[in-house]
């Protein structure tokens, strides 16, 4: 008697999902999208070619992975390895979902060795679904520069996934990654430019970078920008717009919301305390 085999399961390459996908933004690491069901469907069992986290905006659906059935509501984050099978049944109309697709060189081959990758959940509103809403929020107000996504999607990833601790010891690449940033604060910064530099992987670089500053890499670029936009506001005859430009901002509004995060004031009020 002839025997079939079970067909496969399909497996999705990067930046395709079933269901709608609307915008998205990309970098060499990470890809974000918001996934949009108009309908209530069932979602075959499949696979992702890369690593993903997806919190769901609105709606409600059901997943079949690991041998258990797991409901899903509004504000649940859920992460996935690449391969991991699974299938969904979308239950509301019109669900939508928030969707960031890693590549594996944003861990490093080791680490995902070492962390052996499985599906994490985070169903009660704890702290990644907030660092999701606020990268969702970066995404739409933000420019897009590399460094401000690929570092969250990191710091994301250590959350959900359990952070190592790094050694306390000072590596000596973090001394070239400081250089480059002071050279180079005014121009486009990429976590995974900075990781090839350094020789190790994109995470790492930045677990360590925080460890040793306090800040993340992002902040520690803005603060370096406001320093220098700081130093030009305060003469005579350059403007908010043209100290904007020259520190490394996409425009002025996007200077005025990181002058408010890193000194607390606008860079009108800077410049009139600087100069009373």
């Amino acid at each position: 008697m002839n025997q079939t085999s079970a067909k496969p399961a399909p497996t999705l390459p990067g930046g395709q999902f079933f269901g709608a996908v609307e915008g998205g933004w990309q970098t060499e690491l990470v890809k974000l999208s918001l996934i949009h069901h108009a309908h209530a469907c069932k979602v075959p069992t499949h696979s992702h070619e890369h690593m993903f986290l997806t919190l769901l905006l609105r709606g409600r659906y059901c997943e079949w992975v690991d041998g258990q059935a797991i409901e899903y509501g509004p504000l649940t984050v859920v992460f996935h390895p690449e391969g991991c099978e699974h299938r969904d049944e979308i239950r509301t109309p019109g669900s939508l979902f928030f969707a960031v697709e890693a590549r594996p060189e944003l861990l490093g081959e080791r680490e995902r060795r070492h962390r052996a990758l499985r599906s994490v959940r985070d169903l009660r509103g704890g702290p990644t679904v907030w660092a999701m809403l606020r990268l969702l929020d970066a995404v739409r107000r933000e420019p897009p520069e590399a460094l401000l996504r690929e570092e969250p999607v990191g710091e994301i990833l250590d959350e959900l996934l359990g952070r190592p601790q790094p050694s306390a010891r000072r590596p000596r690449w973090l001394a070239g990654v400081e250089e480059r940033l002071q050279a180079e604060y005014r121009l486009p910064a990429s976590l995974g430019a900075l990781s090839t530099s350094a020789g190790v992987h994109p995470v790492h670089l930045s677990r360590v970078f925080r460890r040793h500053h306090g800040c993340s890499i992002r902040a520690f670029v803005h603060q370096l920008r406001v320093l220098h936009a700081c130093r030009l506001i305060t003469g005579d005859h350059c403007s908010l717009a043209e100290a904007a430009l020259e520190s490394g901002f996409c425009d002025q509004s996007h200077m005025t919301r990181v002058f408010v995060d890193v000194a607390g004031m606008t860079p009108s009020a800077y410049r009139r305390a600087a100069r009373s």
